[in-house]
């Protein structure tokens, strides 16, 4: 979804930036919506305090309230995929092999 509306709305995005807190996103407040939506979704209880505030610093009360919504739609939806055994194929493989994140054999499209 960021490569997307990365590309819709001709805004760079450094899509590396999410395995990599080293670089630069090059997206507002980048740095504090990706250390949020880690703790987030790493169930980080020591660190999810420290990145909602600096979040909410940077960004205000409605970024913090859409990156917890969007972070919660992502969960969501992948438990869901998971759960029904979805396969993961095409762009999806190709993004991960980006990324440098691994597909399991088993969810590979075949």
């Amino acid at each position: 979804m960021l490569r997307a509306s990365s590309e819709r709305t001709a805004r760079a995005a450094d899509l590396e930036a999410i395995v990599d807190p080293l670089r630069d996103s090059l997206l507002p407040n980048g740095a504090a919506l990706l250390a949020f939506a880690d703790a987030a979704v790493l169930r980080d209880g020591e660190e999810i305090g420290p990145a909602r505030q600096a979040l909410l610093d940077r960004a205000g009360p409605d970024a913090v309230v859409r990156a917890a919504a969007v972070a919660g739609n992502f969960e969501m939806m992948n438990r869901l995929l998971d759960a029904v055994g979805v396969a993961v194929g095409g762009r999806q493989v190709a993004l991960a092999d980006e990324l440098g994140l691994r597909v399991p054999d088993h969810l590979r499209a075949r």
